[in-house]
């Protein structure tokens, strides 16, 4: 390392000294080693150090004024001081700084061979085990070495892939509590503002997060914070949520909490709800057909709670022209497998965002489930079925309504159709009598031939 000074000092009881200082450290990792004191924090960061500025010196007491500094790739200007003739040495900073990016200071993410082995093999058999989240210790006990206050501006953060635009945050540390409030935050053209709590004075780590973002773009956002494309639009979200664990593994497992999020003017990749209905065939093609497929809607959103890692839904609602959706289930973020019910509709409705979720229409339930890297999406026919078999008056009704000029009248397809289902004869057209002497047969087999005309088999 090389230091120097111009200004003066002076040493009795105390060191005194001010004047201009310019520090250059080739890398701090090789220099805390060299004083018996090696870094073990993850990561490949903490090479050259640069620091420049003013300094006055007062025994215990540092300060930096006018200072420039640089650590790694972080680069900035502000003011620094640490007293350190306190029982615990407190620093008190305001920086601003450029592009913050905290990746060279994270441990390395899973190995794609650990990703790959999350995916069910060939032939439907499931993953020999749960990839993604990992067992290294986490140790916060460093947080009590220390006090600080910390106002910090920075022109971007950059977190794995997560990219945050210009945004301000205050950090206090004390008795081994980093608090992290992230006053002004722009993200993926939204806006936001979080707080996250560190808390490393007990023997076990403990977290909690609390954060509202606002017409953020969620595809890009949730493509980068874990590699998932299928959702698009305009979100709204707020969380409040709290964890404790000694690995990222106990962490997820130990979460809690509860939020709500909104999507508007999106839609959902990889799967088309409405030729679904259509054409159960059609919709469920390929692997590599699914990107194209997309089900667009006006209005999406829900709310959950989170116990012991497990996400649980009961509310989802989407809402587009002639489509609604509601929808119910879990996601475990543990195990990251999703069971999930969605229960889609056609209704006799152009109105999407604004509109009724209750219109009556025709449902065909699907089933969502699977791990996270290969979610599979499979039509609940038994349900359709028993549904058609309880109120087909309605089910047709809706289907009539659905088309114009079949109001019912005159012998339509939509009337012979009614007239298949035991119970829906309706105007146009009757039930037709059963053979002389044959047992009553059940509803289910003709509701069955009806949908298979109306699905394509």
């Amino acid at each position: 390392m090389s230091l120097s000074f111009k200004g003066s000092a002076s040493s009795g009881k105390v060191l005194k000294a001010g004047g201009a200082l310019d520090l250059d450290v080739p890398s701090i990792r090789k220099l805390t080693a060299w004083v018996g004191a090696p870094l073990t924090a993850p990561g490949s960061g903490y090479g050259p150090l640069k620091i420049t500025g003013q300094v006055d010196v007062d025994g215990a007491k540092y300060a930096f004024r006018k200072a420039r500094l640089s650590v790694d790739k972080i680069s900035g200007s502000g003011e620094v001081a640490f007293d350190g003739g306190r029982s615990k040495p407190l620093v008190t900073a305001k920086l601003s700084l450029g592009m913050l990016d905290l990746n060279p200071y994270l441990p390395p993410e899973a190995k794609a061979a650990d990703k790959a082995a999350a995916k069910p093999a060939a032939g439907g058999a499931k993953p020999a085990a749960v990839a993604g989240w990992r067992d290294d210790p986490i140790d916060l006990s460093g947080l009590k070495a220390a006090d600080a206050t910390l106002d910090l501006s920075v022109a971007g953060i950059l977190i794995r892939k997560i990219k945050i635009g210009q945004s301000n945050l205050g950090v206090t540390l004390k008795n081994g509590v980093l608090v992290t409030d992230l006053k002004k935050m722009t993200l993926y053209q939204g806006t936001g503002k979080a707080k996250l709590t560190a808390n490393g004075a007990g023997s076990v780590p403990r977290i909690a997060i609390d954060f509202d973002l606002a017409n953020f773009q969620a595809n890009p956002f949730l493509t980068d914070a874990a590699d998932f494309e299928r959702l698009e639009g305009t979100a709204n979200a707020d969380l409040k949520a709290t964890t404790q664990g000694r690995s990222q593994r106990e962490l997820v497992g130990a979460l809690k909490g509860a939020g709500k999020v909104t999507f508007l003017n999106g839609a959902i990749r990889g799967i088309n709800i409405a030729a679904m209905l259509r054409n159960v065939a059609s919709a469920f093609m390929d692997s590599s057909a699914k990107k194209a497929l997309k089900t667009d809607f006006a209005e999406l959103g829900g709310t959950y709670v989170i116990k012991r890692g497990i996400l649980t839904n009961s509310d989802l609602s989407l809402k587009s022209p002639l489509l609604r959706l509601s929808g119910k289930g879990t996601v475990d973020l543990p195990k990251q497998t999703v069971n999930y019910r969605l229960e889609p509709k056609i209704v006799a409705s152009t109105k999407g965002q604004g509109g009724s979720g209750s219109a009556s229409g025709l449902s065909i339930p699907v089933i969502v489930s699977g791990p996270w890297a290969n979610l599979s999406y499979k039509p609940d026919l038994a349900g359709a079925l028993g549904g058609l078999a309880k109120t087909p008056g309605k089910a047709l009704d809706a289907l009539k309504g659905m088309i114009p000029g079949k109001s019912g009248s005159g012998g339509s397809p939509l009337d012979a159709l009614k007239g298949m289902i035991p119970g829906a004869s309706g105007s146009g057209a009757e039930a037709p009598t059963a053979p002389a002497k044959t047992a009553p047969s059940s509803p289910i087999p003709d509701v069955g031939k009806t949908l298979k005309g109306l699905f394509g088999n």
